[in-house]
């Protein structure tokens, strides 16, 4: 994507170390095997909200329409860009929550999993359906919502929509 900003190798492997810190001062995140499953989830949902972006914008430019694989207020754009973010136990029970989450847009619904976990395409074979197999088995193991809003936080500094961030992702695993 034209302008879209770039990260170093060295950038990028700083926001990863970064966010892995502040993972381990989490009571709930016991070692590596708590800790990367979580980074995974949540670097995906920055990834999909990445490609959904340009994906939207082709759609645009080729006067067509787009229907999101994830739609506000769950996609990472909702949950990161508003003022005064969800967090601390604010943010727990959006992403935990069943029912009656708060929500980023400031309503109540189905929280981040369980709308995840829902998501089905027409045919069954579909973005949608990738998504929902991906959460079903994914918990949240972090106990402070603040800890989670700063890693989210890092995260939002990776852009998946400049390939070469994509390529030396590669090289931080």
């Amino acid at each position: 994507m034209p302008g879209a900003q770039r990260t170093s190798p060295q950038e990028l492997a700083s926001l990863i170390k970064s966010a892995r810190d502040d993972m381990r001062k989490d009571k709930g995140l016991s070692g590596d095997t708590d800790r990367l499953p979580m980074l995974t989830w949540i670097m995906f949902l920055k990834f999909l909200d990445d490609k959904e972006r340009e994906r939207e914008d082709e759609a645009a430019l080729g006067g067509t329409e787009y229907t999101p694989t994830i739609e506000a207020p769950y996609r990472w754009r909702d949950i990161t860009a508003h003022p005064g973010n969800p967090t601390g136990d604010e943010l727990l029970n959006f992403i935990t929550l069943d029912d009656n989450a708060p929500r980023p847009d400031g309503t109540e619904g189905p929280g981040l999993f369980a709308h995840l976990r829902a998501l089905r395409s027409d045919n069954g074979q579909g973005r949608r359906d990738v998504v929902a197999r991906v959460f079903e088995g994914v918990t949240n193991r972090m106990q402070s919502g603040y800890l989670l809003r700063d890693v989210i936080d890092r995260v939002d500094g990776i852009h998946f929509d400049a390939s070469d961030e994509v390529h030396t992702l590669r090289g931080c695993t």
